[in-house]
């Protein structure tokens, strides 16, 4: 499902193995003509909420900044999580519905993508939208996000990394249709 995945194929079975990435319901995932107006500015993290996907980093870095996150996911970590925001601008949303995702993705400034996945399925949503990710760079998201172009991509996967790339983010402007054109690579039609 991805070149990460098909390198560990090559390293442990010396085989070689074709990459075929996992599909984008572009029905469902994908930018909203008339970007519907959010209230207020905002990062956002989706998933299920369990270590490996380190939400914790992502609301260490809105307690740093002082920057809105909302989390979209529900998991075994959110009672854990939800102590480390403490009073922090963090709001936890539960498991939402697909249609509503969308909506979160259309509205927020960037998606915190800080985990290392075999692809990243979340942030090629994400950008189906036209959204920005900020990613850690391990794993499939070097496959999804392309540093300065569709995202900012981060090598430490510390907390001040994290800030750091944030900062890089926001003093870049991007284009979010051409994010939303570029991931089109990943749509169900081309899988």
């Amino acid at each position: 499902n991805s070149r990460f995945i098909a390198q560990k194929i090559k390293k442990y079975y010396d085989r070689d193995a074709k990459v075929i990435h996992p599909p984008v319901r572009s029905g469902v995932f994908y930018l909203e003509p008339q970007k519907i107006k959010s209230e207020e500015s905002f990062y956002l993290m989706a998933g299920r909420l369990v270590h490996y996907k380190k939400f914790d980093l992502g609301i260490q870095a809105a307690l740093k900044t002082g920057k809105k996150l909302k989390i979209a996911g529900s998991g075994p970590e959110l009672e854990r999580l939800k102590k480390i925001a403490g009073n922090a601008p963090v709001e936890f949303l539960g498991r939402v519905p697909d249609e509503n995702l969308r909506r979160l993705y259309n509205q927020a400034t960037a998606l915190i993508f800080p985990q290392s996945e075999d692809f990243g399925l979340t942030a090629a949503e994400a950008q189906s939208c036209g959204l920005p990710v900020v990613a850690y760079g391990g794993g499939g998201a070097l496959e999804i996000v392309e540093d300065g172009k569709t995202g900012v991509i981060f090598n430490e996967g510390a907390p001040e990394a994290l800030v750091s790339a944030m900062e890089k983010f926001e003093k870049i402007s991007f284009d979010r249709a051409k994010i939303a054109a570029a991931a089109l690579r990943f749509s169900d039609a081309v899988f």
